[in-house]
């Protein structure tokens, strides 16, 4: 077996985690880096790991569609950010599971309606609770596979269904 197979067996083996957040906020972006890179299945993708020198937006693109799960950071800057916003708005036209993680109690109140259904947790409390995030995750993954499942299900009761 070649390496590039390996990687590729050891890539379905992880879960892909995107987290998107404002530059502003880099010190609570790398604190929660940290928190979701303490299980070694994770595999964190952040825009600081794109290069200069390579094609960002399709490796941006692809790391989205990749992802499992999309995590986005959320504050004042975030929220007035067009990048952030865009981002997320492919993260759920694509339909990936999303979790907000706001930096203070007060930014909920800045949440657009649609976004305040989506799974919230507060960044101080995940400080304060790194275990916490893993069942989070765990959670929302689980919740995506009963989705699907039950989609495959109703269509296979009713193959006319769309």
């Amino acid at each position: 077996m070649n390496v590039t197979q390996k990687e590729k067996e050891d890539a379905k083996k992880n879960i892909h985690v995107f987290l998107s957040y404002s530059l502003f906020d880099k010190e609570y972006a790398h604190k929660l880096h940290r928190i979701l890179s303490q299980r070694f299945d994770y595999r964190v993708f952040t825009t600081e790991l794109l290069s200069a020198g390579e094609d960002w937006k399709s490796k941006l693109k692809d790391e989205l569609l990749r992802c499992d799960i999309f995590v986005v950071l959320l504050s004042s800057n975030s929220l007035h950010s067009g990048w952030v916003l865009s981002v997320l708005g492919a993260a759920w036209a694509l339909n990936k599971p999303i979790i907000l993680v706001i930096t203070h109690f007060e930014v909920i109140l800045e949440i657009p309606m649609y976004l305040r259904k989506i799974q919230t947790v507060e960044f101080k409390y995940l400080e304060a609770h790194p275990e916490e995030m893993d069942k989070i995750l765990s959670t929302t993954l689980k919740r995506k596979q009963e989705r699907m499942q039950n989609k495959f299900e109703i269509n296979q009761e009713n193959p006319y269904l769309v």
